[in-house]
């Protein structure tokens, strides 16, 4: 019985390992209010950068590189680290695309560049050198139609 147990967990584990993120672990949890202070983001592909310079409470988090939270053309939000997975330094950050008249979903590293489209809420990889997609947090609707972003 021993034997067939550790054979079931030797052919198991060798399986394939999951994609490994890059961007190393930090905290989110911040509110995003599109009737209030972030009213941009109440326009379909939209997007506002959150980052530590502008923290509203003490208890305010932002990721590893700060946080696009970007609006799909439906409305619905969500929410990416900065960070470019592919140079893993919080101080290489990808950028929002406002070709022609506004934000057209998607960032670019202006490092490596590489093109991240946020507009589906997945930020894969369009073009250049990264093999990840974006850092993506969780966006949680709340009861007063505010949203809530956390890891």
């Amino acid at each position: 019985m021993k034997r067939i147990l550790l054979i079931f967990l030797i052919v198991t584990s060798c399986g394939e390992e999951t994609p490994r993120r890059t961007v190393p672990f930090a905290p989110v949890n911040f509110r995003i209010d599109p009737n209030g202070y972030d009213i941009e983001l109440n326009s379909p592909l939209s997007c506002k950068v959150f980052t530590e310079k502008g923290r509203r409470l003490d208890t305010d988090r932002f990721g590893y590189a700060g946080v696009l939270a970007v609006s799909d053309a439906t409305g619905i939000l969500y929410a990416f680290d900065l960070c470019c997975p592919h140079e893993d330094n919080r101080l290489v950050t990808v950028v929002p695309d406002y070709e022609g008249h506004g934000y057209n979903g998607k960032v670019k590293c202006a490092l490596c560049g590489s093109v991240f489209v946020t507009m589906f809420g997945l930020g894969n990889v369009e073009s250049g050198p990264s093999a990840e997609p974006l850092q993506r947090y969780n966006v949680i609707l709340l009861q007063d139609g505010s949203y809530r972003a956390v890891n």
